[in-house]
């Protein structure tokens, strides 16, 4: 039999254990709300500090060395990292971009805009050193030098078709040297795609700090780490061309077809090589066969 005594002790014990949770609600919404407002005044005295430097006269007057210091901070020239990443992408490139992927971005420059930078100090340095671009090859002409070579080889109907494939070429020749950006980045996001589909579900190497999300351990590289390491590459790449124009006056990999490509292709397969080793560290033979799939697409 329930006594009236035994129901008040149990009321009670309710009563405290619902206001202790009460208790306890009452006091993490009352952190809560003090994390709010400690935002709230963390910000306006942010914009505070702003709108007092904003308001500040400086008394200093512009000189050239003001005037030149002003021009490289808006390049990304005042904090040296254009040079440093430079350096870096010359001698240890697949480390620098390893370092960029995993975390390390402060000390080197964004890639999107180093390549932007680069692509203008390139294109003003060949119009100094007036770098004539070779034109491509008319295959009309050599087509119709085929024919006249071996005119007992072809029919008419053949003979037609491939002056027409010819005509065809020059066409798509003349609108790519007319259209070189739209060549560029075409060319770029086919290199790009290839280069994502090969190295996609390489293992992410580096300090388990770096590669170490949620909990969890980064497995593989997304698109728009691929697109990184090719905008580096590119990066890298421009570097020397400007070496090489500087040098021989003459930009590489531009225009040449044939045995003139060869020694070209082999230095490309080399740098790119070494980056991709450097990356992802994979063993030399799938690092080789991928490199080779990419050159052979480029």
């Amino acid at each position: 039999m329930i006594r009236p005594k035994d129901i008040a002790a149990r009321s009670l014990e309710w009563m405290k254990q619902a206001g202790g949770w009460c208790w306890e609600r009452l006091k993490e919404l009352g952190g809560l709300c003090m994390q709010r407002w400690q935002r709230v005044a963390d910000w306006y005295q942010a914009q505070q500090e702003v709108i007092k430097r904003q308001s500040e006269v400086s008394h200093e007057r512009i000189t050239m060395k003001r005037a030149v210091l002003t021009f490289m901070e808006t390049w990304g020239l005042g904090s040296r990292n254009i040079f440093y990443t430079a350096w870096h992408l010359l001698w240890r490139p697949g480390y620098v971009i390893a370092d960029y992927l995993n975390g390390r971005r402060n000390r080197y420059m964004q890639p999107f805009f180093m390549f932007f930078v680069l692509t203008l100090i390139l294109v003003q340095l060949a119009w100094v050193i007036n770098v004539q671009t070779p034109k491509n090859k008319d295959m009309t002409l050599i087509a119709f030098e085929l024919l006249r070579d071996h005119k007992d080889a072809f029919t008419p109907e053949q003979s037609a078709k491939i002056i027409h494939a010819a005509q065809w070429l020059d066409k798509v020749q003349d609108w790519c040297d007319e259209n070189r950006a739209w060549d560029l980045l075409l060319h770029s996001i086919g290199v790009l795609i290839v280069t994502w589909l090969l190295w996609r579900k390489s293992p992410r190497v580096g300090e388990a700090e770096w590669v170490v999300e949620s909990g969890e351990l980064l497995v593989g590289y997304n698109f728009a780490e691929i697109a990184t390491a090719v905008v580096y590459i590119l990066c890298q790449l421009q570097l020397i061309s400007m070496i090489t124009l500087v040098l021989f006056h003459r930009l590489p990999f531009d225009h040449m077809q044939g045995w003139a490509m060869v020694v070209p292709k082999l230095v490309l397969t080399g740098i790119l090589l070494i980056d991709f080793k450097q990356l992802f560290r994979r063993d030399w033979w799938p690092t080789v066969w991928r490199t080779m799939v990419i050159v052979v697409f480029v």
